[in-house]
């Protein structure tokens, strides 16, 4: 197993850590503006990686291994592949956030493929897999963006990426105080039984910061809306991801530092 360096550009930063033995060691933040600055952080965790697994929120052309738009990371956008491979003189992958998720759920024992990946943070994160544990990719070029989904919230619609990101959550706590985290978990629930009907999956994870900061609170009313889907779909299991690194371990997986878990 080759060890090397992880990273994940998403809205709260840029996290880092080292990869050894297949296992996502020592993760910390960095302060990172441009690729000569990831660069550098990389290097000080291991100056000379057998492979680098780059996370990115936003549009990631991971064929290409370019990074078509990024909000969480402007600064990002543009042919990262390419330039860290000539500033590590290393093997690198760049992958969406989605995507990464995705990937960390090969990395859970006990789980059934297929399986859909929910990260829900500052924005809102989707990635699949298929029956055999690999990637699902949409028709084009990047991955899954499904942050313009609309979700119907009281007095109309809005946009997921704002109704489940950190921005919907603050409104929710502004307007409903104490009474926001319910309303939020059934707009989860909610979006869940959608995805679960289009994509019919055995197994679903939700994972990101928001999942990691109201815990149990989201358990109860995402059961709660599993429950109004047709007799014909089978309710999947519910994963509920406790680390804010989720991405990390999947990144590892897609640069070939680890391997997925034995079933």
């Amino acid at each position: 197993m080759r060890n090397g360096v992880v990273v994940d550009i998403g809205g709260s930063g840029t996290r880092i850590g080292a990869v050894v033995d297949g296992r996502v060691v020592g993760v910390h933040g960095a302060e990172v503006a441009t690729a000569e600055d990831l660069a550098a952080v990389i290097r000080a965790v291991d100056p000379l990686p057998s492979g680098v697994g780059v996370s990115v929120s936003g549009h990631v052309d991971a064929d290409r291994g370019v990074i078509e738009a990024s909000r969480a990371a402007a600064w990002a956008e543009g042919p990262m592949r390419s330039l860290l491979v000539a500033l590590l003189d290393a093997p690198v992958s760049v992958i969406g956030h989605g995507d990464a998720h995705a990937l960390a759920l090969t990395q859970l024992p006990d789980v059934e493929f297929g399986g859909i990946a929910i990260s829900l943070g500052t924005s809102l994160s989707f990635g699949a897999l298929n029956r055999h544990g690999a990637l699902i990719h949409p028709c084009g070029p990047t991955g899954w963006d499904l942050g313009h989904w609309r979700l119907v919230v009281d007095g109309g619609t809005t946009e997921a990426w704002w109704g489940l990101g950190g921005h919907g959550l603050y409104d929710l706590e502004r307007e409903h105080g104490d009474g926001a985290a319910e309303i939020y978990a059934h707009r989860v629930g909610s979006f869940v039984v959608d995805a679960v009907q289009l994509f019919r999956p055995r197994t679903v994870l939700l994972t990101g910061g928001i999942v990691v900061g109201l815990g149990e609170a989201l358990h109860g009313p995402v059961a709660e809306q599993l429950h109004t889907l047709p007799h014909t779909i089978p309710a999947p299991r519910v994963v509920f991801s406790p680390s804010r690194d989720t991405a990390l371990f999947g990144a590892a997986v897609a640069a070939g530092l680890a391997m997925p878990a034995a079933r």
